[in-house]
């Protein structure tokens, strides 16, 4: 009885680890509609607001890895930035074509895409994003690989995410520097939101608009209000031909799946205790 136990609390393990947030792939993604670079710029607090959002996001895509972060940045506001982070990396300025050897996860733990100029002030011009996303199967082979992906705002461009699929932005800006706030999914993986920093574009909810659903919501205008940061864990992303589709066999997890997860082994591992326990007394 105890073997048959045992074993079924292995194989619960084995398939929770698939199914809540232990990824066969390592590939994290963020992408928010904050210009957290342009707001930040090296200035500022490290820990709140835009200096802080941009330090969680970094840490969660570089997924523990203390590789330096390849940066795309065609001015110098997300790279003035990282320095003052104190995060390393290596910048690329995307105004021609990339090659595609760059993406190399033995040597950068993420890569991250400054914001679009739309924005207002920011310093990646359409052109550029659209050089970064010529390079698809490389990225592809990048994330699968483990690295992580970083978008920032892409404002008004419509193919502003085209480096990832399945990621499409809503160029509605909203005016306003307050009343964002984390959802629960956000404070679980400390993806904070950010007020003193205008949002410049917002995002279709998961699996509509073009937007995977293996994404979650990190931060809202307002509780119940649009989508402004992504995030993804332990994604793929698959290319036929031309054609890239994320996919996961490990989907951001809701907290309070994972909190249930957590109650379950507890539950298996006190049940397995019982069973030694009588085994002993009567044995």
């Amino acid at each position: 009885m105890e073997k048959r136990l045992l074993l079924g609390t292995a194989s619960a393990i084995a398939m929770a680890s698939v199914a809540f947030g232990v990824p066969a792939y390592a590939g994290n993604i963020v992408l928010t509609g904050h210009d957290n670079d342009f707001h930040y710029d090296g200035f500022g607090s490290k820990t709140t607001g835009p200096g802080g959002a941009l330090a969680a996001e970094l840490s969660f895509v570089r997924n523990g890895s203390t590789l330096p972060v390849l940066t795309f940045d065609a001015g110098t506001e997300l790279t003035s930035s990282l320095t003052a982070l104190g995060i390393s990396f290596t910048n690329i300025n995307p105004s021609t074509a990339i090659d595609p050897a760059v993406f190399d996860h033995s040597k950068y733990s993420a890569f991250a895409v400054a914001s679009v100029t739309s924005c207002g002030g920011c310093d990646n011009a359409p052109g550029d994003i659209a050089n970064i996303a010529a390079d698809k199967t490389a990225i592809a082979a990048f994330f699968d690989a483990g690295g992580g992906i970083l978008g920032l705002a892409a404002a008004t461009d419509a193919n502003g995410y085209a480096y990832v699929p399945d990621s499409a932005g809503n160029p509605t800006p909203i005016y306003a520097s307050s009343g964002f706030v984390d959802t629960a999914l956000g404070t679980a993986l400390g993806i904070p939101a950010v007020n003193g920093d205008e949002t410049h574009n917002i995002f279709d909810e998961p699996g509509t608009g073009g937007v995977s659903s293996l994404y979650g919501v990190t931060e809202r205008y307002g509780s119940d209000g649009p989508a402004v940061t992504l995030a993804l864990s332990g994604g793929k992303i698959t290319c036929t031909g031309t054609h890239c589709k994320i996919t996961s066999t490990s989907p951001v997890p809701e907290p309070g799946t994972l909190s249930l997860f957590g109650a379950g082994l507890i539950g298996l591992a006190a049940m397995t205790r019982r069973r030694r326990k009588a085994g002993l007394s009567t044995g």
